[in-house]
């Protein structure tokens, strides 16, 4: 387990335990954490500017693999991981894993990168076809989407505001798909900065190539051209986050971590760590004034503005 890691717990632990200010690491949550297995200990660190994550677990990632290597100049290294070759393009490595994404913990420990795009099949209940971004993380202690309990990855502003927007103007073909944000949910967790790129909905649409080679084409402008608004963090709304979709796309803020409605109530240890592990460090917060319960606003207000941050209402 890396220092980073192993100091990120270890701070984690000190907010949930209130033993910040005695460094005692001997509460539960440390040694849950602690224990949590990474499933590549075996393998070598690959080094490079920035990295696209595949599984073989996934049928529509496994077909944004086949686009980049088909439409993008990707090469074959001599690297393996997972025992999966490991390709190259302008210093961005495309990596195969055998595991779901989601449940790929401790790849932030296997890839020297400043950015990890994962590249994956988005699921609805209700059919409905969507091109997605989001960042990674559990406001709650619910771990079965794999993360972990109460702890968010580090994410790039600028990541997702060049994914959603590459999204966006590449679908224009593909009718009766929608485009848009979502708020940080699932896992792994990671010290490393992570976004996630999907695509799907109904089953039969995980072998859509088109919306394939948008997500694909996504990815690497994330990495290789990535477009910086105002740095935000969102608070409200639903899963969806229409609003902070379209303040992105309207060239307002770039957002970072995303707190939905249903996460509400949070402390404010967890509410920190939406800005401090946001790459960008933002100072404004952007409240989906309508989507906030009630009697959560005024006291979301009062500790966004005790942490010195601007808060901007919308609605």
């Amino acid at each position: 387990m890396t220092s980073e890691r192993l100091h990120f717990l270890a701070l984690s632990s000190s907010f949930a335990t209130g033993s910040a200010s005695n460094g005692s690491l001997s509460g539960s949550n440390f040694i849950i954490e602690w224990l949590k297995p990474s499933v590549f200990k075996q393998n070598p660190v690959i080094k490079a500017k920035a990295a696209i994550l595949t599984s073989t677990k996934d049928t529509a990632s496994m077909l944004v693999r086949s686009i980049l290597l088909e439409n993008f100049g990707f090469k074959e290294t001599d690297q393996c991981l997972s025992g999966n070759p490991v390709f190259m393009k302008n210093d961005v490595a495309l990596v195969t894993l055998d595991v779901p994404l989601i449940h790929a913990e401790g790849i932030d420990e296997m890839l020297d990168v400043s950015l990890i795009v994962a590249t994956s099949k988005h699921v609805s209940e209700k059919g409905i076809r969507a091109l997605l971004t989001h960042p990674v993380g559990n406001w709650g202690p619910d771990t079965s989407q794999g993360g972990m309990a109460f702890k968010v990855s580090r994410t790039s502003c600028a990541a997702l505001t060049t994914s959603l927007m590459t999204l966006y103007e590449e679908s224009s073909s593909l009718r009766g798909w929608s485009v848009g944000l979502e708020v940080t949910h699932h896992g792994p967790f990671s010290t490393k900065p992570m976004i996630f790129v999907e695509f799907g909905g109904p089953e039969n649409e995980l072998n859509n190539v088109d919306a394939a080679e948008v997500v694909a084409a996504a990815a690497v402008a994330a990495i290789e051209r990535p477009k910086l608004l105002e740095p935000a963090i969102g608070f409200g709304g639903g899963h969806y986050a229409p609003l902070f979709t379209r303040l992105v796309l309207s060239g307002e803020y770039s957002f970072g971590h995303m707190i939905p409605k249903y996460a509400f109530p949070v402390t404010k240890e967890v509410m920190l760590q939406a800005f401090e592990m946001t790459i960008e460090k933002p100072e404004v917060a952007v409240i989906d004034w309508k989507g906030i319960p009630s009697a959560d606003r005024q006291a979301l207000q009062s500790m966004l503005e005790e942490f010195g941050k601007k808060v901007v209402k919308k609605k």
